[in-house]
């Protein structure tokens, strides 16, 4: 499921902006002066949340030295590593001990809690963690930082479980062959030395590679270094940059959803058409999973298969997010509000009709993406309750005597007459600067079409 994560994603953290300047020495890429914006570039980032910090550092992360203003967005900020061999059996190490650590406390908290009704705190597990590694030689080779952190993220798992607004799943149990794995450091464990990223292993600290695409704005507190489903390694950090100076336009709408058209607003020029990414890519998914399916379970064929999956998933998974981004920054930065459905997709995949297309679509992503660049830009974007705003008339407020379906595309009122496309006059109710006057215009107007046309 597409999520509000957007690939939801597990890799948020602190930045701390009172490390000092020499911590960090600079990390250049040869021969390039302004290497052009790419993928997962500082206007396509994923958002987690923010935590501002009054202060400011003066780092030299990347070719120039800039001072870092802790105080707007946090961003996310990913590139790719270029490991060895003997680099990726180190770093397997340290996920596979993470993973045990995640399997045990799970474990634990599970057995507690089904039959003590006992809740295991994140502080006695830390505690449990010291008994662990002494009781296994091996997990406490490993070093210590990203089992604490495995600790951390296993019970902001569990709280969001029992979040009674808007529930998570229950925290599963690690399997070392699904592919993905992540270990993160904190500023104890991790330096950036010489352009490389250093990481405290087993063998002490290793220097990796790293393909800096762009700078790092400040000196991030915490380094995470993950290995896809497709086989890539990435390096990621977290900083908050300051919001970007967009002045107002004096414009806002309302946003609403949908599969035939992706984003449909008040103004037909500033629609998004639907990409339909993954049913483009449905023949060459096809494809390699006959192909993974041909091969013997446990055999080295199988697990090139499924890499070779991976990627066609991986490719597709890039198109949108690149693609979220770009759109979401076209409309946060034309209006200056923007009212957006507050939906719960959750609910709405269990239609076996729709539910591939709402994935393929990835509405939660992108509306959290937008979001993001919203707060970016220094605009807003305001989630509102979706009950009828589908079934009221945008002219005069009135409701609609039958209920409109799915097959309806075309709003009727009886009351003033107004005929409008049925998402088009959703985006006018979701409008934020009409909520106060329902049926109303921002100029007041009670009808936004000549009575008894259709709009275009």
């Amino acid at each position: 499921m597409v999520g509000l994560a957007v690939e939801l994603d597990q890799l948020s953290s602190e930045v701390l902006a009172d490390l000092p300047e020499d911590s960090f020495k600079v990390a250049k890429v040869p021969g390039v002066e302004d290497p052009p914006p790419v993928l997962g570039d500082e206007d396509q980032m994923h958002v987690h949340g923010e935590h501002a910090v009054a202060a400011v550092a003066n780092v030299g992360i990347g070719r120039h030295q800039t001072k870092c203003m802790v105080c707007g967005v946090e961003t996310r900020y990913r590139y790719r590593l270029r490991l060895t061999d003997t680099q990726a059996a180190l770093l397997q190490q340290v996920f596979d001990a993470d993973r045990m650590v995640w399997n045990t406390a799970l474990g634990r908290w599970s057995d507690l809690w089904r039959h003590e009704r006992v809740s295991l705190s994140s502080v006695d597990a830390q505690k449990e963690l010291t008994d662990w590694r002494h009781t296994y030689e091996w997990l406490g080779a490993q070093p210590v930082d990203p089992q604490q952190q495995t600790i951390r993220d296993l019970f902001k798992a569990v709280s969001a479980f029992f979040d009674k607004r808007n529930p998570a799943g229950r925290p599963r149990f690690k399997a070392r062959k699904k592919g993905h794995a992540t270990a993160r450091w904190t500023k104890n464990g991790f330096a950036i030395r010489d352009g490389k990223l250093e990481v405290a292993t087993s063998a002490g600290r290793i220097a990796l590679r790293v393909v800096w695409s762009r700078d790092l704005p400040c000196a991030p507190g915490m380094a995470t270094v993950s290995r896809d489903r497709a086989g890539r390694w990435w390096a990621s950090f977290t900083a908050e940059v300051e919001a970007e100076a967009v002045g107002p336009s004096g414009q806002s709408t309302g946003l609403d959803v949908g599969l035939t058209t992706f984003a449909t607003t008040e103004h037909a020029d500033a629609d998004v058409a639907n990409p339909r990414f993954a049913r483009a890519a449905a023949k060459a998914l096809a494809r390699s999973q006959r192909s993974l399916a041909r091969k013997q379970k446990g055999s080295k064929n199988r697990a090139k298969a499924k890499k070779a999956r991976a990627k066609v998933e991986a490719h597709t998974a890039n198109q949108r997010r690149d693609w979220q981004h770009k759109q979401a920054r076209r409309l946060a930065r034309r209006f200056d509000r923007i009212g957006v459905e507050d939906l719960r997709i959750r609910n709405m995949v269990r239609n076996r009709h729709l539910a591939r297309a709402i994935h393929d679509a990835g509405w939660g992503e992108f509306l959290a993406v937008l979001d993001w660049q919203a707060r970016k830009a220094g605009h807003e974007v305001v989630r509102l309750d979706p009950r009828n705003t589908t079934q009221t008339c945008s002219g005069c407020g009135a409701k609609a005597k039958h209920r409109l379906g799915l097959a309806d595309r075309i709003f009727a009122c009886n009351e003033c007459g107004l005929i409008e496309d049925r998402d088009r006059n959703a985006a006018r109710n979701l409008n934020p600067n009409r909520q106060d006057k329902p049926g109303a215009g921002v100029d007041g107007d009670k009808t936004l079409v000549p009575v008894g046309t259709e709009a275009a």
